[in-house]
């Protein structure tokens, strides 16, 4: 699911030591991201896209490679409230998006009340089964 992520690097003509200096984590961290072993953590992720100026979309594989001047930190309340909003406008209940998400409706509780960071395997089955941009799930807005 993370090609992206060795491509791009080989474009630039890094090594993953490099990359993981710059990510701050072990080269065999980020080795285990970049070969689809481990799942790179969703802060990781969007560290990657504002450190290359490519969309959260175009590493995850929903659209084609895609460069843009986004950059942003992410904040749980923003996700929580764009979750949340989505959740409502298709009338779904906390137990029902997380039996489509295959996590507890506890877990949906936290990630609308940006108790913690949804995970990046959540976010991105979200993406995938609504066909919604991680980007604008996790608020990353061009720069102005």
């Amino acid at each position: 699911m993370f090609q992206k992520l060795k491509e791009i690097r080989t474009f630039e003509g890094l090594t993953q030591e490099e990359i993981a200096k710059r990510l701050n984590v072990k080269r065999s961290t980020y080795a285990g991201w970049e070969s689809g072993k481990d799942i790179i953590p969703l802060g990781k992720l969007n560290e990657f896209a504002n450190i290359f100026h490519v969309t959260l979309d175009s590493l995850v594989g929903t659209c084609e490679l895609e460069h843009t001047d986004f950059e942003s930190q992410l904040d749980p309340k923003i996700i929580a409230s764009n979750l949340k909003a989505f959740r409502k406008e298709k009338n779904l209940t906390q137990e029902q998006l997380a039996d489509i998400l295959k996590t507890s409706q506890a877990n949906i509780h936290k990630y609308e009340n940006g108790k913690c960071l949804i995970t990046t395997t959540y976010a991105l089955e979200f993406s995938k089964q609504y066909k919604y941009s991680l980007d604008k799930l996790v608020g990353r807005k061009k720069n102005n």
